[in-house]
């Protein structure tokens, strides 16, 4: 079961369900894109068709952002005018902190990038799959390894790389395929089962899908944005309660305000376009 968010479709699954899923890809004989989606990237799904279409063609799209729960219940309420779906936005939007359950109807679990790593790590340690850390600056994926190492003592991370090279500049989403080759072909020598890459959203979509069918051993491919950050203490999650109310991204905004035109893609604007999404298709 899937819910449509500005033609994304998001897979209406738990943690746990997310867990078993992977676990099935694993003992496939497929390969498998796993997309942490957030409101940004939906957005951005939204203007561009290509980006649509790469994450509805993925194997499990999860939701990454507690807006992604907001909008999935709004636009599950029906409405038949602009002053019902203007309440119902005031009330869905004020539930997100007096009634956080209300919003988890549609979507019934925020999976952030993070979390799922670490679950994913978790379950590699017991089923002895082979891991692959790809991205973040340059170190950093080499201190996220050492840090999971040491909390999933039977962890096999078989290979670590900032693939530094392969980021050519902040607006190209591609490399080229001087650069590329050597990645691919080192990935390939480590033979790992799971892919993990943080090249940040978008880019590492991208590159997961032009490069997964040239990795012969992975089964299981995940962008994870900033997650290696956060495991290798480069930057700081916020305090469980932020999380547990959603408002992790007011967190970050009071630390990095010049995060300030992100925050603000995902937050306002985002709604703005959601309430119109629900009024085209009303």
């Amino acid at each position: 079961m899937k819910a449509n968010i500005l033609g994304v479709q998001i897979d209406v699954l738990t943690k746990t369900k997310a867990l078993e899923q992977i676990e099935r890809f694993l003992s496939s004989d497929r390969q498998h894109q796993v997309v942490t989606a957030n409101p940004e990237m939906v957005l951005q799904a939204w203007r561009h068709d290509d980006f649509r279409r790469l994450i509805n063609n993925s194997s499990l799209v999860v939701a990454d952002g507690i807006g992604l729960l907001w909008a999935a219940k709004f636009l599950a309420l029906k409405s038949s005018n602009f002053i019902i779906s203007l309440c119902q936005l005031i009330i869905s939007s004020l539930s997100l902190v007096i009634s956080p359950d209300y919003c988890r109807q549609v979507l019934p679990e925020r999976i952030t990038g993070v979390d799922l790593l670490e679950k994913i790590c978790e379950q590699a340690s017991r089923k002895n799959w082979k891991v692959y850390l790809l991205g973040g600056a340059e170190g950093i994926a080499e201190k996220t390894s050492a840090v999971l190492k040491k909390r999933y003592l039977e962890l096999k991370i078989v290979g670590a790389d900032h693939g530094y090279e392969l980021l050519i500049t902040n607006d190209k989403l591609q490399p080229d395929e001087k650069n590329n080759q050597p990645m691919v072909s080192r990935i390939n020598q480590q033979q790992p089962d799971i892919l993990l890459v943080a090249f940040g959203a978008l880019k590492q979509e991208y590159w997961i899908k032009e490069n997964l069918s040239k990795l012969t051993s992975v089964k299981v491919a995940m962008g994870v944005g900033g997650a290696f950050d956060f495991i290798a203490g480069r930057a700081k999650r916020a305090p469980e309660i932020y999380r547990e109310l959603g408002l992790e991204w007011l967190h970050r905004f009071c630390h990095q305000p010049w995060r300030a035109t992100r925050m603000f893609n995902a937050t306002l604007k985002f709604i703005y376009r959601v309430s119109k999404y629900k009024h085209h298709l009303g």
